[in-house]
């Protein structure tokens, strides 16, 4: 009797100690997360006026705005309060990770775009292939929040590219590179906040 009593507690001791070191995991993979994002953030902005001062007029001008204009296709950041609150994990998650999916596939697009229209911007080019390197990073890490939390992987995206019409002036492609830019910029801000509440319930589960 006294073996087997012994037997349980060593047990339950590496039990314990294996879900506290997963939750340990959980916890720096998601601040981890919210950092990435966080540095992403710091140098979109400025990104984002070194690609408006290189497509000329009217997008260089100081006036410039295109707010009304939408780009099909984009995953909206926007969501009302209330459902972003009562998502669950799995759909936080799986949200993010298909919406950044899908600006890989349209900033590949952009870089594309500026080899042609701004062969000679190489600090321009520079800049997008860094941010396209930062997403790469961003989906692996996401991918490893799956794991982390015991999730389904998500499937693949169909590509979000297909509709597009290949045959866009100069303007469309430059205006459509801004309308990338700007709805990615929400999507950074929605993320931090995503992962910053699933730091939060992480540790209150603990």
């Amino acid at each position: 009797m006294y073996h087997t009593l012994v037997i349980l507690c060593v047990v339950s001791s590496l039990l314990i100690g294996s879900h506290e070191s997963a939750s340990v995991e959980v916890n720096k993979l998601l601040k981890d997360i919210c950092d990435h994002v966080q540095n992403i953030q710091n140098r979109t902005q400025g990104l984002l006026d070194t690609y408006l001062s290189n497509q000329g007029a009217p997008f260089n001008g100081s006036h410039f705005s295109a707010e009304q204009l939408q780009l099909d296709g984009l995953p909206k950041a926007s969501i009302p309060y209330r459902a972003w609150r009562r998502m669950t994990d799995e759909e936080r998650l799986l949200e993010n990770y298909q919406a950044y999916s899908v600006f890989q596939e349209y900033f590949q697009l952009v870089l594309d775009d500026q080899r042609d229209l701004s062969p000679d911007q190489t600090a321009l080019l520079h800049l997008l292939d860094e941010l396209c390197h930062d997403l790469a990073q961003l989906l692996k890490q996401l991918s490893s929040a799956f794991d982390a939390l015991r999730l389904p992987r998500p499937l693949p995206i169909k590509d979000p590219l297909s509709s597009l019409d290949q045959q866009s002036s100069p303007f469309q492609r430059r205006l459509r590179g801004y309308l990338v830019f700007r709805e990615y910029r929400l999507w950074l801000l929605r993320t931090h906040r995503s992962f910053t509440l699933l730091g939060i319930q992480s540790r209150e589960a603990q």
